[in-house]
């Protein structure tokens, strides 16, 4: 499936919120430029890394920091159309990390007619947006179409990393996922029962929309995926 010719859902709500403070959208305006990724044939092309990972709607970017300074010798891609999203990210990403960043700043099934086969070598989607009301469900990035394509991008062996706090989404992702022939289950919750659900895992680093749901009162479901 070519994404390209179609016409996509979009899966996240707004583009933006409040208006930038002044040396945050300076921020923005400055750095963005300089890891934007516009010309998706170029991505890492000629600068040393080990490893391409992914991460698909970064939020306000606290889990890729965190991964980028776990581990210097990789390069990661996050995806976020969210502007104020990407300029809390660019507000705390240290300049010699530039070089080993590149942001897509749309959806990212658009990026995926552009990216080879077998590319990532680990792909973190962490409390995607739920679409809790039933008419909304569509609009769920987490099909089966999506992962079809999404295993076709990711190295064999490679591990994929999602997390959800709302139960019938979990219970869509375990239907999906769970049996799906590129992929198997490394760890996750048996059931979509929030009783069945483990704390995070140590090496796991925590999110905003994580402690969001917590401070709720929620539970999450963590669950982590290996590439066939």
């Amino acid at each position: 499936m070519k994404y390209g010719d179609n016409k996509i859902m979009p899966s996240f709500g707004r583009r933006k919120a409040r208006k930038l403070r002044e040396k945050t959208q300076r921020t923005y305006d400055e750095i963005l430029p300089l890891v934007q990724l516009t010309d998706p044939s170029l991505l890492f092309a000629g600068l040393p890394h080990d490893e391409i990972w992914l991460e698909i709607g970064f939020g306000g970017g606290e889990h890729m920091l965190e991964q980028l300074a776990r581990n210097p010798s990789i390069a990661m891609i996050g995806c976020e159309p969210f502007k104020n999203g990407v300029a809390n990210f660019l507000n705390e990403l240290p300049p010699p990390d530039y070089a080993r960043v590149r942001i897509w700043h749309e959806d990212v099934r658009y990026l995926f007619d552009a990216i080879p086969a077998a590319f990532f070598s680990r792909v973190f989607i962490l409390f995607p947006d739920p679409w809790p009301k039933k008419r909304h469900r569509r609009r769920r990035l987490l099909s089966r179409a999506f992962v079809d394509v999404l295993g076709e991008k990711i190295k064999p062996g490679a591990l994929l990393h999602v997390a959800s706090d709302d139960v019938n989404y979990v219970e869509q992702i375990q239907e999906i996922l769970y049996a799906h022939p590129l992929f198997k289950v490394c760890s996750g919750p048996p059931s979509a029962d929030p009783k069945a659900w483990s704390s995070r895992p140590q090496d796991w680093p925590a999110t905003r929309y994580e402690q969001k749901a917590l401070t709720a009162g929620k539970k999450c479901a963590y669950m982590l995926f290996q590439r066939a």
